[in-house]
């Protein structure tokens, strides 16, 4: 027992020291990457130069998430490796230690940064995209939308009706074209539009001090045909929720928790938007630190049958493992994003492919 133990920290010291070297340099290489990508917004003399660094730094939580798992691969393939090719593997084979026992170690490494990973998504990651986020409102040359025009506005009411309009000032509660679905009138359906409206509380303002009062087009239940007159002066909806405080709610995902992730998905359920997306990031805060697990399960058994006079095979092997798997996981989201498949089955599916192939190499390696 004392020699197992011996070895277990053996294997945990080597495949460590190959981890951090796998994970810095990985870091750096998307950190510096990014930087080059904004090296423009660097010389824009509209945007502070310090802002672009700034922005580019606070990817690191980002990924950092990335460069856990493909640091687990790293470490993983390059210590079986090395040991594979100075016998020391056929020595604890000889001595009666398992393919399954020698994982122990690589296990611990995993569920290592399977934790780092989580921690990083769940407090790290929302705190460094929300001020971020505050950086690309404040200049959004740096992200290219300063010329791009803001998406239109819809919100499904608790009574089924829709409140949609081209644009949303949510700071001011000013809506710009706004068009209302209501169902609720007797003798047919209507529709209120007016140029601009004004989100009061739970009310929606509509023609006041504007110029342009609001105009009702009502249906003829028989024909199907509307009608339109003029409302004056001023049309008083109410909505039964603030708009302000709804649409204030609604942030990116990373800005997010999976607590946070889990509520905005029922918000957008309430306004009549689709969940998916949120789902999707919901699930993938878990199944995302468990591919650090799914690599190292692959790449334990595979590193057996590579040759063992050829130490870069290893980099060739993690190259691919890590091109395949992340071409599957962004595939995966994106069904799960436009609900292909079920939010769930998007998230974990690469997991699930890599842990399968890993059995399946498992019964074919040596005992």
């Amino acid at each position: 027992m004392r020699i197992v133990r011996i070895i277990d920290r053996y294997v945990f010291a080597e495949a460590f020291g190959l981890f951090m070297v796998g994970f810095c340099g990985f870091l750096a290489f998307l950190l510096i990457n990014k930087l080059f990508l904004e090296v423009q917004d660097l010389l824009n003399p509209n945007v502070p130069a310090i802002m672009v660094i700034q922005a580019v730094a606070l990817e690191a939580p980002n990924f950092t998430t990335m460069a856990l798992p493909v640091a687990i691969l790293f470490g993983t393939l390059m210590s079986m490796s090395r040991l594979a090719k100075d016998n020391e593997l056929t020595a604890m084979f000889t001595n009666g230690i398992s393919l399954y026992r020698l994982f122990l170690p690589f296990l611990l490494l995993s569920m290592i940064a399977v934790t780092a990973s989580y921690l990083t998504n769940e407090y790290l990651l929302p705190k460094a995209a929300t001020v971020q986020q505050q950086i690309y409102d404040a200049y959004p040359q740096i992200v290219g939308n300063d010329n791009r025009e803001p998406p239109p506005f819809i919100v499904k009411l608790e009574n089924g009706e829709f409140v949609t309009a081209s644009y949303f000032d949510k700071k001011q509660g000013v809506l710009s074209n706004v068009i209302l679905d209501d169902w609720s009138t007797e003798g047919g359906k209507r529709l209120i539009t007016s140029t601009t409206g004004i989100a009061d509380g739970e009310t929606l303002v509509l023609g006041r001090d504007m110029g342009n009062p609001a105009i009702l087009f009502r249906q003829d239940p028989n024909s199907g045909l509307y009608t339109g007159f003029t409302k004056e002066p001023t049309e008083m909806v109410p909505l039964g929720l603030d708009l302000k405080a709804q649409v204030s709610e609604i942030k990116t995902p990373q800005e997010l928790t999976q607590s946070d992730l889990a509520r905005q998905s029922k918000i957008k359920k309430q306004t009549g938007e689709n969940p998916a997306r949120d789902l999707t990031d919901f699930h993938l805060r878990f199944a995302g630190p468990f591919a650090s697990l799914a690599f190292a399960l692959v790449a334990m058994p595979l590193s057996l049958k590579a040759p063992r006079d050829e130490r870069l095979l290893g980099l060739v092997f993690c190259f691919l493992l890590v091109m395949v798997f992340y071409v599957l996981h962004f595939i995966c989201k994106l069904m799960g994003y436009n609900e292909v498949l079920p939010p769930w089955v998007g998230a974990w599916l690469p997991n699930m492919v890599y842990a399968f192939i890993s059995l399946l190499i498992f019964l074919y390696s040596r005992k």
